[in-house]
């Protein structure tokens, strides 16, 4: 009865599939006038019943299968068409069966096929092609070749399968039968390709006529790869880039090694022909050029690290932890792996403290186990938080000095004398000296090789690390907003220059202050000033009056040192250098840039060009010198051939050495050239606009030299200048107003007083002392309603000579209402920006979070954490200052009120 039910059942299931089959073919027609790939392979499917026995169905289903990418069911599909279809058929299929097994990879198979079907389909050219690829696959390379010359007798014009066919008789060593091939790739070659083949193409062709020995045949399609390459530097490296890309090692070192007869100290040729060394396994070789590219060039990270594991590889342990220490010393990156291997050859060498001390340095960054993995992931790569990790760990280098130049542009100004003058001092022998750089493209070659100084880029990790730990810093402009001198530091600020042009509150640009200014000014520990002048503007327009720790002494510019002291030999380097015509005169046209702020500057190139053309039609040498903040605004400007522009690497005081005429508009240059006596040309064409949009501190009557408006008189003014070059009185009343200290030798009282806290002969400008100091945080002034009283409270404050000071938020900039109740304000209040972010560990972070939601800490280590924050903030924005008073204008603020705790409890301790 059972079995009787089941064959009841079967029966009627067949009738039902078969039933449903006229549906099926509708569906199938659909989708087919759809070109509904899922739904056409779907419907042929059930409709096997009737097309099963069929080779065409299960071929069409085959094609439909790969069409969609299901190569296995496209292959089952047409293995089951071969064994259906007869002998002559099936052939035909096989066509098929190779393109399926292409797919998934079994090439061995697939020739198999092709090679059944091509001979019955003799002419079909793309299967001859498709064979003889697999058989390149597969490195049969004389099945492969002999495929390729059936295909180009069918298809001659294929380059790309004349260029394969070179290869297989390369691969075969037969170079006699690759160089015809190669000749007939480049025939066919576009010459007008945009990718690497036709650089490929010659480089293969003078390979093949190298090995049948035509050398000057080789040497001219070596010649025109380099031409063509778009991809391997060719250009820079030479042929041998090519050889070593192709595995041709002896041939890559051979044109390596000519290349570098031309010049012996390309460092980047030598770390290059190390690295094809090493990455072929012969460390000992490897050896010796990364020791003559790191003897020249030691900037760079991973070269030292390469000569690290190179010694490593050879076992010496000893010479691998010193390249691996300055390979440390040097990643602008912090990586862990790095301090891991320095730890491994230290215990080979038992040395077991600082090997675990490299191991627990490769932890600098990892996660706390107390912090949420979520938290740290999305506050780890955060500058402000690596930086407070770094400020926390590095103990000071007492002789470590950090240096930042106009945010790293280049080594200049103040920072670069100050340098100069100390590096070579014996008393300075065992000092490490870390330059900030933007790139290490502005390094001068003569400070490449120098072992104990090292380059960082602004907001790396090594960065953080040597503002941290550097005992010295100094500076010129600001450091990074989240910067904090430690209270053992040192911080000598330069300033750039004489404040003509208006800055600080005194900048319509900038009607509350600069923030960062400011705070390096009241973090510093010593300022220099080069005169009177400068002595009363700084602190004024910084407003630091009253409130300053450091000292400020008058010493003048030790950038000036260099104009001052260049010796003729120098001068003659220079010249030479630049290709000065020595019976002329030299002018140099240095201009400042244009705008409100260094954020929103721009420059009228067209009319630099054409004035340039103008000074250019006389009989002098012209250079010209942009400002460091105008370089990128006339990076793609053209100047006419005639203008010789300066090498970065030459200083603009050295341009000021040699230069007999200056001309510039509101740049504070022409105060450093004073100090020569020769003619100064202020070529103010835009004197209105630039006044009512920047400011200036000085008028034309006070200027040194010839004002001129025009560029006609511009250059009348230039042609006088080189026949009177006597200065006039009001050119020695400015030298003696401005330049009073500098006398060569600024340099050297700088480093006596800010290195060795010698003050004889220094100049100090005597400190304010008020009755009493007053700090009011006002942030935004979010209770417009007591503005008034609070402005009122701090005139009062100001009349009984107490120092005031106010924070506010730069964001009270954009609002024009609040901006005008603040002028009322007395200009001898102090005006102190807030801007930047909170520098904090990890663990202060989430000390901050914490309290900000529940107005509690959790213990007493979260407390200190939440504490050392805001002591640290404090430092940040105030330094050393100490205040009578600290009054709060935010109260309702969790920051403010902090702030003001922290800060109280400062001036209290002190």
């Amino acid at each position: 009865m059972v079995l009787a039910e089941k064959i009841s059942k079967k029966k009627t299931s067949k009738l039902t599939r078969l039933l449903k089959l006229p549906r099926h073919y509708v569906a199938f027609k659909v989708y087919t006038n759809n070109s509904n790939l899922p739904g056409m392979y779907r419907n042929l499917k059930k409709l096997a019943p009737i097309y099963k026995g069929s080779p065409t169905y299960h071929k069409r289903l085959s094609n439909l299968a790969f069409r969609q990418k299901l190569w296995k069911q496209a292959l089952e599909h047409i293995n089951d068409a071969i064994k259906l279809a007869d002998k002559n058929t099936a052939i035909e299929f096989y066509k098929c069966k190779a393109d399926c097994l292409i797919k998934i990879g079994e090439s061995a198979q697939a020739t198999s096929c092709l090679d059944a079907y091509l001979r019955a389909n003799p002419t079909d050219s793309q299967s001859w092609l498709r064979l003889a690829l697999e058989y390149f696959k597969l490195h049969h390379w004389q099945e492969s070749a002999n495929s390729f010359e059936a295909y180009l007798k069918l298809q001659p014009e294929d380059s790309m399968a004349s260029y394969q066919l070179g290869e297989c008789y390369y691969k075969l060593n037969s170079p006699k039968y690759a160089e015809p091939h190669f000749q007939q790739a480049i025939k066919n070659l576009d010459h007008k390709c945009v990718d690497q083949s036709l650089a490929f193409a010659y480089y293969m062709l003078g390979l093949m006529q190298l090995m049948n020995n035509k050398i000057e045949s080789a040497a001219d399609s070596f010649t025109e790869a380099i031409k063509q390459d778009q991809k391997l530097k060719s250009q820079r490296f030479g042929i041998g880039v090519f050889h070593e890309y192709f595995k041709q090692w002896k041939f890559a070192l051979e044109a390596y090694e000519d290349q570098l007869s031309q010049n012996s100290s390309d460092a980047e040729l030598l770390f290059k022909i190390a690295s094809m060394l090493d990455g072929i396994n012969q460390p000992e070789q490897a050896l010796e050029y990364y020791k003559k590219a790191l003897k020249l060039d030691k900037v760079r990270s991973p070269w030292n690290f390469a000569l690290a594991n190179c010694y490593e590889q050879l076992k010496d342990y000893q010479n691998a932890a010193k390249w691996f220490e300055s390979a440390i010393a040097r990643q602008e990156k912090h990586r862990p792996g790095n301090y891991r291997r320095l730890g491994f050859v230290l215990s080979q060498l038992g040395k077991t403290k600082e090997s675990l001390r490299a191991y627990k340095e490769a932890e600098l960054f990892s996660k706390p186990n107390i912090i949420d993995q979520g938290f740290y992931k999305k506050n780890i790569t955060k500058l402000r938080v690596r930086y407070a990790i770094s400020y926390e760990h590095y103990p000071l280098d007492n002789k470590m000095v950090f240096y930042e130049s106009l945010d790293g542009s280049q080594m200049t100004g103040n920072p670069y004398a100050i340098f100069k003058h100390i590096y070579n001092h014996i008393n300075f022998k065992d000092y490490t000296h870390v330059w900030v750089v933007e790139s290490f493209q502005v390094i001068p070659d003569e400070f490449r090789s120098m072992d104990n100084i090292i380059f960082v880029k602004k907001g790396s990790d090594a960065y953080f690390r040597y503002i941290s730990s550097a005992k010295y810093l100094i500076c010129d402009n600001t450091f990074a907003d989240y910067v904090v001198r430690k209270p053992d530091q040192l911080y000598l600020q330069t300033s750039h220059g004489i404040f003509y042009k208006t800055v600080g509150r005194d900048s319509a640009g900038t009607p509350l202050g600069v923030a960062g200014g400011t705070r390096n000014l009241l973090q510093a520990t010593h300022i220099i000033v080069p005169n009177d002048y400068m002595a009363e503007k700084q602190p004024k327009s910084y407003s630091i009056k009253g409130i300053n720790s450091g000292q400020i002494a008058k010493i003048g510019y030790p950038r000036i040192d260099i104009t001052l002291n260049a010796s003729d030999n120098i001068k003659d380097q220079i010249k030479t250098r630049l290709k000065l015509e020595p019976s002329r005169k030299t002018v140099l046209y240095a201009p400042t840039w244009r705008g409100s702020s260094k954020t929103n500057n721009w420059f009228d190139s067209k009319k630099l060009i054409d004035d340039l053309k103008l000074l250019g039609e006389l009989d002098v040498n012209l250079m010209f010198r942009s400002h460091t903040d105008s370089d990128r605004l006339l990076k793609d400007i053209k100047l006419p051939d005639n203008i010789i522009v300066p090498p970065s690497d030459i200083q603009t005081n050295e341009l000021l050495s040699i230069a007999d005429i200056l001309i510039t508009d509101y740049s504070s240059i022409f105060f450093d050239f004073i100090v020569t006596e020769r003619p100064i040309i202020h070529y103010l064409y835009d004197l209105e606009e630039y006044t009512k949009e920047r400011g200036l501190n000085l008028t034309e009557d006070e200027l040194p030299g010839n004002v001129v408006k025009t560029s006609n008189q511009l250059v009348a003014s230039v042609d006088d200048c080189l026949k009177n070059n006597k200065p006039s009185l009001r050119y020695l009343d400015a030298k003696e107003r401005f330049c009073p200290y500098d006398d060569g030798r600024a340099a050297d009282r700088t480093v006596r007083w800010f290195f060795y806290e010698e003050d004889q002969g220094i100049n100090f400008v005597d400190k304010e002392k008020p009755a009493k100091s007053c700090l009011y945080l006002a942030g935004m002034l979010r209770d417009e309603s007591g503005i008034d009283s609070l402005i009122s409270n701090l005139n009062e404050l100001k009349q009984d000579d107490s120092a005031v000071s106010v924070m506010l938020k730069k964001g009270l900039e954009q609002d024009k209402d609040r901006l005008d109740m603040l002028k009322k304000l007395k200009t001898s209040i102090n005006l102190i920006v807030h801007a930047g972010v909170m520098p904090t560990t990890l663990e202060e972070a989430t000390a901050i979070e914490y309290f900000n939601s529940n107005g509690k800490f959790i213990n007493k280590r979260m407390e200190h954490d939440y504490k050392q924050s805001f002591k640290r903030e404090a430092r940040r924005l105030f330094g050393d200052s100490q205040f009578d008073q600290v009054f709060n204008y935010e109260t309702n603020s969790i920051y403010w009120n902090s702030l003001q705790e922290s800060i109280s409890t400062t001036s209290t301790l002190n």
